[in-house]
């Protein structure tokens, strides 16, 4: 017993367990979007990412499926699981108490999220978001952290192994080497040589096959563009 009393004179910390839920809106097309699902909260007032504090004797991962049923209201498929991202624990994050944050990114196709209680907010291209004003603690910080691990694994310069095509799965197959573009560059928040990404994204690629013919884009203008599968 005494071993136990000298351990509960250490005081303990609350945990929290908060999500960067991120998609690309419109994947595919010349207004794809990265975005972040942001939420409004009252008492503090102020714009949240989704989460909540760890219950007595519940895991963490136990409770990361807790914020998606009661916070988020949609479960993420089984693509790109969340992805623990890092621990947030400045002494100061959250003024109401001593919280430690542990953090996780979540990828999401954008069909997932239909019905999830949130605002899905631009990521500019500095990585902060567009026009949400501040976030309530450190929330800001965690969504810029999501974005920049995000965006690892989309870019290609410094990287001596291929990045691969839609890593996190925010575009539906078939597509076409545009679509592709298209989700990569708005998920880094620039643009791409059309011919050098090309170059890279073909070898990881399956063109589709159908009666021995390959399979083209119905496109209603321009040049029909061959449909692929990731490899």
């Amino acid at each position: 017993m005494a071993r136990r009393r000298e351990l509960d004179a250490f005081p303990r910390p609350g945990v929290t367990v908060d999500l960067a839920v991120l998609t690309v809106t419109s994947a595919g097309t010349d207004d794809a979007a990265l975005r972040v699902l942001v939420q409004e909260r009252q008492d503090p007032d102020g714009r949240v990412l989704p989460g909540r504090f760890l219950r007595e004797r519940h895991t963490v991962v136990e409770t990361v499926h807790e914020v998606f049923e009661h916070k988020v209201g949609v479960s993420p498929g089984e693509v790109t699981p969340p992805r623990l991202l890092q621990l947030f624990d400045a002494p100061d994050r959250d003024d109401r108490t001593w919280a430690i944050s542990v953090a996780y990114s979540v990828s999401m196709p954008e069909s997932e999220l239909e019905g999830a209680k949130g605002d899905l907010v631009a990521v500019a291209p500095d990585g902060h978001l567009v026009g949400a004003g501040s976030m309530l603690w450190d929330h800001d910080e965690i969504a810029s952290a999501a974005v920049e691990s995000l965006r690892e694994r989309y870019e290609f310069r410094y990287r001596y192994s291929d990045t691969a095509p839609d890593p996190d799965g925010f575009l539906a197959e078939p597509f076409t080497l545009h679509q592709l573009r298209k989700v990569h560059e708005a998920v880094i928040g620039e643009e791409l040589h059309k011919d050098n990404f090309a170059r890279r994204m073909k070898p990881q690629l399956k063109p589709v096959v159908r009666g021995g013919e390959v399979v083209r884009s119905s496109a209603a203008r321009g040049r029909p563009a061959t449909l692929y599968r990731r490899g």
